[in-house]
């Protein structure tokens, strides 16, 4: 999905067989620690250009809120994670690289059938798709009635590549980044 978008979200990834049967692995990233794009600021204290995403207490109870950056990198990866349906963005999994761009990793919670989005990145909810976003996802909704499907089938199951296409058709009928749905938590458990 993410070299079907050209967004390079995801690190190079390949599969294969281990000793333990199949599996992946992905090119290390060595990331810049000087940024961090999803952050814990004082309650209230929403820097410039960032987005405040929920608040919470610390274990001695002081008042927080966790905020991520409001950058292209992070935009995309959060339209990525909409139609990968990714139940498990933390901010540890946001690797910040010293040029800015931003790599997505997590450990494969995605591309169930079922609405599970859980997230860190939630800055944009009802905010409009730009017109290049609208077009990333229609090319993406082509691509599945051709080879992205029939490669995407050899990885997923039938069901969830049907799932990936329905959620496509939702955001281009409705070009919104979505909210909070559902009894799932709305985000991931721990946020970083």
């Amino acid at each position: 999905l993410s070299e079907q978008l050209g967004w390079d979200i995801v690190p190079r990834t390949w599969s294969g067989d281990g000793p333990f049967g199949p599996g992946m692995l992905q090119l290390w990233q060595e990331v810049d620690p000087a940024q961090d794009p999803v952050d814990l600021v004082p309650a209230g204290e929403i820097p410039d250009g960032w987005h405040h995403v929920l608040d919470g207490l610390t274990p001695d109870e002081t008042p927080v809120s966790v905020v991520h950056e409001d950058s292209p990198e992070l935009r995309r990866m959060a339209l990525f994670d909409v139609l990968a349906n990714n139940a498990d963005r933390k901010g540890a999994h946001i690797l910040a690289m010293a040029d800015g761009h931003r790599f997505g990793v997590d450990h494969g919670l995605t591309f169930h059938t079922a609405p599970r989005l859980r997230t860190v990145l939630w800055g944009w909810t009802g905010s409009a798709l730009t017109a290049a976003e609208q077009d990333a996802v229609a090319g993406v909704r082509t691509a599945l009635d051709a080879d992205f499907g029939a490669r995407l089938g050899e990885l997923l199951s039938a069901d969830e590549v049907v799932a990936l296409a329905r959620r496509c058709e939702v955001l281009l009928a409705e070009p919104v980044f979505p909210g909070p749905a559902g009894d799932m938590p709305a985000v991931p458990w721990p946020v970083f």
